[in-house]
């Protein structure tokens, strides 16, 4: 079973083919401009082309937005150009293509890619919850090798939570959510000296360099993440928290003062103690593409559904002749 997984954001799109034996046998990574659902179709179309895998049996696709769990519809994926009109990015890119698709929330499945990558290790984790932060902050988990979707495809939405009464007003229209004052615009309002796009870098740079006032912006950033850190550890218990983004990938620096912000609330707290220590934290791998892994396993889940619905049809037809007989 060859499988492949693309992972598209607004302005780069990546891209891996899967072998049963779960080794990569194919990768793409690309810049992209999209704006809209026929820009998405044709990016996902062109990244899978580019792997040159015509054997290839399901495609997984990890997009930003609200993917319905039932009807695998997309929404919300602002930065794409899309609203609350639910579309059918699954079934356009089947049209283009030709072989089954499924589509999935880019950190969701992101997630499940950080959790396979963990899986040969000395000690895998049975579950994981990855927070990804950039312009944006989402996260997916992971308990017991099955991705956490929700009810309406919102779980891990924890960007939206509103973290800092009348704080910055957020994109979503609430003020004071988690995106809206540790992201990476939050962060480029707190500490201007760096170019676009690049804030939280020239900020840690500046902690580097001993900035006090850059120190305060970024304990602050970092408190906010551990608070939300904290959340998912007391509603799923995972076993490792991994951190991606370009906010999370910026520096280590980050990921030292979480962990110290971890073990300080901890020091008062022996069911905080318990609840997340410092080690579990870590940043995730920034040469492993999880986000187009994590699709082509949730193209390998699909594959095998698609296949077992045929065999129930094919039993039950079977059953049906069989009982028809005199």
């Amino acid at each position: 079973m060859l499988t492949a997984g693309v992972d598209i954001g607004g302005s780069s799109v990546r891209a891996l083919a899967r072998a049963e034996n779960g080794s990569i046998v194919g990768r793409y990574e690309g810049r992209v401009a999209v704006e809209g659902g026929g820009q998405m179709v044709s990016a996902v179309a062109a990244a899978f082309r580019a792997l040159r895998m015509p054997d290839c049996d399901a495609l997984g696709v990890g997009v930003p937005g609200q993917v319905d769990p039932r009807s695998g519809r997309l929404a919300m994926a602002l930065n794409l150009g899309l609203g609350s009109q639910a579309y059918d990015l699954a079934g356009e890119v089947e049209s283009a293509l030709g072989i089954p698709v499924v589509i999935e929330n880019d950190v969701r499945a992101a997630a499940l890619g950080a959790w396979d990558a963990l899986r040969s290790t000395a000690a895998p984790p049975q579950s994981l919850a990855l927070v990804n932060i950039g312009t944006g902050i989402s996260s997916g988990v992971v308990v017991e090798g099955r991705l956490v979707r929700g009810s309406r495809g919102m779980a891990g939405e924890i960007g939206h939570v509103v973290i800092e009464e009348g704080g910055a007003q957020c994109r979503c229209g609430q003020r004071g959510c988690l995106e809206a004052v540790a992201a990476g615009p939050a962060i480029a309002r707190a500490w201007p000296a760096g170019e676009a796009g690049s804030a939280a870098t020239a900020l840690f740079s500046a902690v580097e360099a001993g900035d006090p006032t850059a120190a305060k912006v970024a304990r602050r950033v970092a408190g906010h993440i551990t608070t939300a850190l904290i959340w998912l550890a007391a509603s799923y218990d995972t076993e490792v928290v991994v951190l991606t983004g370009g906010v999370a990938g910026a520096s280590e620096a980050l990921l030292q003062m979480i962990r110290e912000e971890v073990e300080h609330r901890g020091a008062s707290s022996e069911l905080a103690a318990r609840r997340l220590r410092p080690d579990q934290v870590t940043l995730g791998s920034t040469d492993q593409l999880p986000g187009a892994m994590g699709a082509a396993l949730l193209a390998v889940d699909h594959l095998l559904r698609i296949e077992a619905a045929a065999r129930k049809a094919s039993n039950e037809t079977r059953a049906s002749k069989q009982g028809g007989r005199i």
